[in-house]
């Protein structure tokens, strides 16, 4: 029943995979170490191999929105973006190439009757956008791209925005930042109008700033620093380098957190996160253990339990993936260590079948949000339903990073609907920046204004495991 293939993100980034692991610095090149666990002070070493193959629309997923296969394309090779129906919503241009572009069919809906210069991304009535999205490697980001797709979806049934309808081509970044470079390129070249819900761990950080440098705005993402230093970039998430890691560090006080260790996914990024974590927990009198970077690949945790049982650690605070964390509740277990747990993400219903008993009582917050006890909110029930209708095989995989590709698309379509004249990026820029308290249900009121950055979400709830069901029990706390 939908109550327990609810929604439960991937950072954090993840909180990406979990939004607070991603730091501040733009590399391009993916940080891997020789051993399974790194501390922190010895960086990140080298650029480990990721998958070269690109994965299709995902299997099992199903699409009945009025765009032919809803927009529906993938990277066919890494890099590589291609679009299949939606009236041919991407062209392709040469590297460097502007904004404009010049249309080569007749166009319906509000386009008609415009001169031949068509802005990127708008085409035959059809408005393109991209994503990009660690589909293969360590990470699975298929669910977050289905759930833009299901958004647009429902939007193109319903009859589009303005006239027009929606489609997304995404790209496979594979966990690779030069994937994830040449995904930006080849979308930019295709000719899209904007970057939204973007979910790829190793490649945000640098292609945000990039892309703005090609002239994209970019809608959504991990929460990656580079997203909150952008005049083009419009984040839904909590920026985890300033409001996010005093709140977790706060909340590690509140529990009577004293001498955790910390556990944090190896990516280009974790190294300036993990140490603006311990900062913060040090302003709050708390002293780590011990603080590691861990591969995404780790295939076993009996290690790190055995060794954060002999340093006497009191707790885990950790920023992993949900199947990492899968991994490590499963070596606790074996070892019989049982710490308090706070940990950004673990409400994923696919991975919490693996995490049994050890995961009860543990501490989580979130900045979207939590399903469990909010099936009944309106918009709770139109994202689950929503995914539910065109995606059903994706529900389990929902979790708080989905949430945000969804509300990612949400302020994408809020914008387009307040451009009143030709959609380009210059208007959809302009109509972004007058979001004013935009109320998305799921999420603090968001707002936007012109200027060099955009911070909108400050505020986070503290859930709770209770028995396998996420109990939320504060309301938002702003930091």
């Amino acid at each position: 029943m939908l109550m327990r293939e609810r929604v439960a993100i991937v950072l954090i980034t993840l909180s990406v995979v979990a939004t607070l692991v991603l730091g501040g610095a733009a590399a391009y090149e993916l940080g891997r170490s020789n051993s399974d666990a790194v501390s922190v002070a010895q960086g990140i070493p080298g650029t480990g191999g990721a998958s070269s193959t690109a994965a299709g629309a995902g299997s099992g997923s199903r699409d009945t929105a009025a765009l032919p296969a809803a927009g529906q394309s993938s990277a066919a090779q890494p890099g590589a973006a291609s679009s299949s129906g939606g009236g041919g919503g991407g062209v392709n241009a040469a590297p460097g190439a502007p904004a404009a572009r010049t249309g080569t069919g007749p166009v319906s809906g509000p386009a008609a009757g415009r001169p031949a210069t068509v802005a990127a991304g708008v085409a035959n009535g059809v408005i393109t956008v991209g994503g990009i999205f660690d589909e293969t490697g360590p990470f699975d980001a298929t669910t977050h791209r289905d759930t833009v797709r299901a958004y647009f979806n429902e939007v193109n049934a319903a009859g589009g925005v303005n006239g027009y309808k929606l489609q997304l081509i995404d790209c496979d970044s594979g966990f690779d930042p030069t994937r994830a470079h040449q995904c930006s390129d080849r979308l930019v070249n295709q000719g899209i109008l904007a970057m939204v819900g973007s979910l790829s761990v190793s490649g945000e950080q640098a292609e945000v700033p990039y892309l703005a440098s090609r002239g994209v705005p970019v809608i959504g993402g991990l929460g990656v620093p580079a997203e909150f230093q952008s005049p083009l970039s419009y984040p839904v998430s909590v920026n985890i380098l300033a409001g996010g890691v005093d709140a977790l560090a706060a909340h590690a006080k509140d529990l009577g957190i004293q001498h955790p260790a910390i556990l944090v996914i190896n990516s280009p990024v974790s190294a300036p996160g993990m140490q603006a974590l311990i900062e913060a927990l040090h302003r709050q009198g708390i002293q780590e253990k011990s603080a590691d970077l861990v591969e995404a690949t780790k295939p076993d945790y009996t290690d790190i339990a055995v060794k954060l049982r002999l340093e006497g650690a009191d707790a885990v605070i950790g920023v992993l993936d949900p199947f990492s964390y899968a991994r490590m509740f499963q070596a606790f277990d074996r070892q019989g260590y049982h710490p308090k747990i706070l940990c950004p993400g673990l409400d994923k219903p696919s991975a919490e079948k693996q995490y049994g008993p050890a995961v009860y009582g543990a501490e989580s917050l979130t900045w979207y949000l939590e399903p469990d006890e909010h099936l009944s909110s309106p918009a709770m029930s139109e994202y689950l339903n929503t995914v539910q209708h065109y995606y059903p095989n994706q529900v389990a995989g929902l979790d708080v990073y989905t949430e945000g590709g969804w509300i990612a698309a949400k302020v994408f379509v809020e914008a387009l609907r307040r451009i009143h004249g030709p959609v380009t990026p210059a208007s959809l820029v302009t109509a972004l920046n007058g979001i004013r308290n935009f109320d998305t249900g799921l999420t603090v009121p968001l707002s936007y204004s012109a200027g060099p950055s955009h911070d909108p979400n400050h505020c986070v709830q503290w859930i709770r495991n209770q028995q396998g069901t996420w109990h939320t029990y504060s309301g938002w706390n702003c930091f």
